[in-house]
Protein backbone atom coordinates (compact mmCIF):
# COMPACT_ATOMS: atom_id res chain seq x y z
CA UNK A 1 0.00 0.00 0.00
CA UNK A 2 1.53 3.22 -1.04
CA UNK A 3 1.51 6.52 1.49
CA UNK A 4 -1.35 9.05 0.19
CA UNK A 5 0.90 12.16 -1.90
CA UNK A 6 2.34 14.92 -0.64
CA UNK A 7 0.56 18.12 -1.74
CA UNK A 8 2.13 19.92 -4.38
CA UNK A 9 5.01 22.31 -3.66
CA UNK A 10 3.81 26.01 -4.54
CA UNK A 11 6.04 27.46 -6.90
CA UNK A 12 5.54 30.85 -5.08
CA UNK A 13 7.13 29.37 -1.60
CA UNK A 14 10.03 27.88 -3.62
CA UNK A 15 10.54 31.36 -5.54
CA UNK A 16 10.03 32.92 -2.39
CA UNK A 17 12.55 31.05 -0.84
CA UNK A 18 15.28 31.20 -3.31
CA UNK A 19 14.90 35.04 -3.60
CA UNK A 20 15.57 35.11 -0.11
CA UNK A 21 18.36 32.51 -0.69
CA UNK A 22 20.11 34.55 -3.36
CA UNK A 23 19.20 37.70 -1.68
CA UNK A 24 21.04 36.67 1.99
CA UNK A 25 24.15 35.56 -0.50
CA UNK A 26 24.60 39.03 -2.10
CA UNK A 27 24.01 40.73 1.28
CA UNK A 28 27.09 38.27 2.66
CA UNK A 29 29.21 38.63 -0.61
CA UNK A 30 29.04 42.67 -0.54
CA UNK A 31 29.97 42.05 3.35
CA UNK A 32 33.05 40.01 2.38
CA UNK A 33 34.21 43.00 -0.35
CA UNK A 34 36.14 46.02 1.15
CA UNK A 35 33.48 48.76 0.43
CA UNK A 36 33.59 50.73 3.43
CA UNK A 37 35.63 53.68 2.64
CA UNK A 38 37.01 54.05 6.62
CA UNK A 39 38.30 57.41 7.41
CA UNK A 40 38.57 58.64 4.06
CA UNK A 41 34.98 59.31 3.28
CA UNK A 42 34.32 61.50 6.74
CA UNK A 43 37.96 63.18 6.68
CA UNK A 44 36.81 64.15 2.64
CA UNK A 45 33.72 65.30 4.38
CA UNK A 46 35.92 67.67 6.34
CA UNK A 47 33.36 66.43 9.66
CA UNK A 48 33.25 64.61 12.59
CA UNK A 49 30.66 61.51 13.78
CA UNK A 50 28.11 63.58 15.77
CA UNK A 51 28.55 66.93 14.62
CA UNK A 52 25.33 67.15 13.70
CA UNK A 53 23.62 67.62 9.86
CA UNK A 54 23.20 65.33 6.86
CA UNK A 55 27.14 64.88 6.74
CA UNK A 56 27.60 64.52 10.29
CA UNK A 57 25.57 61.66 10.32
CA UNK A 58 27.42 59.83 7.67
CA UNK A 59 30.72 59.98 9.08
CA UNK A 60 28.74 58.67 12.57
CA UNK A 61 27.58 55.68 9.97
CA UNK A 62 31.22 55.28 8.85
CA UNK A 63 32.88 54.57 12.55
CA UNK A 64 30.33 52.29 13.43
CA UNK A 65 30.44 49.91 10.33
CA UNK A 66 31.85 47.25 11.04
CA UNK A 67 29.21 47.24 14.12
CA UNK A 68 26.16 47.52 11.41
CA UNK A 69 28.25 44.80 8.83
CA UNK A 70 27.93 42.78 11.93
CA UNK A 71 24.42 42.97 12.33
CA UNK A 72 24.00 42.54 9.11
CA UNK A 73 25.79 39.43 8.15
CA UNK A 74 23.61 37.95 11.35
CA UNK A 75 20.71 38.78 9.91
CA UNK A 76 21.84 37.72 6.16
CA UNK A 77 22.71 34.55 8.12
CA UNK A 78 19.57 33.66 10.03
CA UNK A 79 17.85 34.97 6.71
CA UNK A 80 19.25 31.94 5.10
CA UNK A 81 18.90 29.49 7.47
CA UNK A 82 15.21 30.26 7.62
CA UNK A 83 14.84 30.14 3.61
CA UNK A 84 16.59 27.22 3.28
CA UNK A 85 14.73 25.65 5.93
CA UNK A 86 11.49 27.28 4.08
CA UNK A 87 12.74 25.15 0.71
CA UNK A 88 12.79 22.21 2.61
CA UNK A 89 9.42 22.45 4.17
CA UNK A 90 10.77 21.91 6.92
CA UNK A 91 7.42 21.84 9.64
CA UNK A 92 8.53 24.80 12.03
CA UNK A 93 10.16 27.14 8.80
CA UNK A 94 6.71 28.70 7.94
CA UNK A 95 5.68 30.14 10.87
CA UNK A 96 9.35 31.07 11.50
CA UNK A 97 9.78 32.82 7.91
CA UNK A 98 6.19 34.90 8.65
CA UNK A 99 7.94 35.96 11.66
CA UNK A 100 10.45 36.76 9.87
CA UNK A 101 8.07 38.76 7.29
CA UNK A 102 6.32 40.42 10.10
CA UNK A 103 9.39 41.92 11.76
CA UNK A 104 10.80 43.05 8.19
CA UNK A 105 7.39 44.79 7.46
CA UNK A 106 7.49 46.48 10.61
CA UNK A 107 11.02 47.76 10.45
CA UNK A 108 10.89 49.17 7.19
CA UNK A 109 7.70 50.48 8.00
CA UNK A 110 9.03 51.79 10.94
CA UNK A 111 12.37 52.89 8.84
CA UNK A 112 10.33 54.75 6.26
CA UNK A 113 8.54 56.81 8.33
CA UNK A 114 11.48 57.84 10.25
CA UNK A 115 13.43 58.49 7.66
CA UNK A 116 11.78 61.75 6.46
CA UNK A 117 11.05 62.55 10.25
CA UNK A 118 14.89 62.87 10.44
CA UNK A 119 15.02 65.67 8.12
CA UNK A 120 12.75 67.57 9.72
CA UNK A 121 14.61 67.62 12.96
CA UNK A 122 17.56 68.77 11.08
CA UNK A 123 18.75 72.72 10.68
CA UNK A 124 16.95 74.84 7.62
CA UNK A 125 21.03 75.24 6.30
CA UNK A 126 21.42 71.24 6.19
CA UNK A 127 18.18 70.74 4.40
CA UNK A 128 18.59 73.90 2.25
CA UNK A 129 22.40 72.10 1.83
CA UNK A 130 21.19 69.21 0.67
CA UNK A 131 18.95 70.65 -2.48
CA UNK A 132 21.97 72.48 -3.40
CA UNK A 133 24.42 71.33 -6.26
CA UNK A 134 26.85 73.09 -4.83
CA UNK A 135 26.95 71.04 -1.99
CA UNK A 136 29.15 67.93 -1.03
CA UNK A 137 25.44 66.25 0.11
CA UNK A 138 23.72 67.01 -2.95
CA UNK A 139 21.08 64.84 -4.40
CA UNK A 140 20.15 63.34 -1.15
CA UNK A 141 16.51 64.48 -1.65
CA UNK A 142 16.26 62.27 -4.63
CA UNK A 143 18.12 59.25 -2.38
CA UNK A 144 15.53 59.45 0.37
CA UNK A 145 12.48 59.46 -2.53
CA UNK A 146 14.52 56.36 -4.38
CA UNK A 147 14.60 54.98 0.22
CA UNK A 148 10.89 55.53 0.58
CA UNK A 149 10.13 53.52 -3.18
CA UNK A 150 12.42 50.86 -2.25
CA UNK A 151 11.09 50.56 1.48
CA UNK A 152 7.49 50.60 0.04
CA UNK A 153 8.04 47.85 -2.58
CA UNK A 154 9.46 45.80 0.41
CA UNK A 155 6.67 46.24 3.06
CA UNK A 156 4.46 44.76 -0.20
CA UNK A 157 6.81 41.96 -0.42
CA UNK A 158 6.74 41.27 3.06
CA UNK A 159 3.00 41.63 3.68
CA UNK A 160 2.37 39.21 0.70
CA UNK A 161 4.71 36.71 2.07
CA UNK A 162 3.57 36.88 5.28
CA UNK A 163 -0.14 36.43 3.38
CA UNK A 164 1.05 33.74 1.03
CA UNK A 165 3.04 31.47 3.89
CA UNK A 166 -0.71 31.19 6.00
CA UNK A 167 -2.75 30.57 3.28
CA UNK A 168 -4.29 26.42 3.56
CA UNK A 169 -2.44 24.99 0.47
CA UNK A 170 0.87 26.31 1.66
CA UNK A 171 -0.10 24.92 5.18
CA UNK A 172 -0.90 22.04 4.11
CA UNK A 173 2.91 21.56 2.35
CA UNK A 174 4.42 21.90 5.94
CA UNK A 175 2.87 19.80 7.77
CA UNK A 176 4.01 16.50 8.16
CA UNK A 177 3.84 13.50 6.39
CA UNK A 178 1.19 10.96 7.83
CA UNK A 179 2.87 7.89 8.71
CA UNK A 180 2.01 4.36 6.72
CA UNK A 181 -0.81 2.44 8.09
CA UNK A 182 0.85 -0.53 9.68
CA UNK A 183 -0.08 -3.51 8.55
Amino acid sequence: MTPPPRPRRSPAVTGLAWGFILFSLAVMGLLALPLAPGEGLATSLGVEAGSGGLTGGVAWMIERSARVAGLLAVGALVTLTLAIALLRRLPWARRAFVALMAAGFVGVLGGAALTPLTFGLLPEATTEAAINTQEPVAGLIGLLGGLILAATLLTVLFAWAGWKLTTPGVRAEFEPAPAPPEG
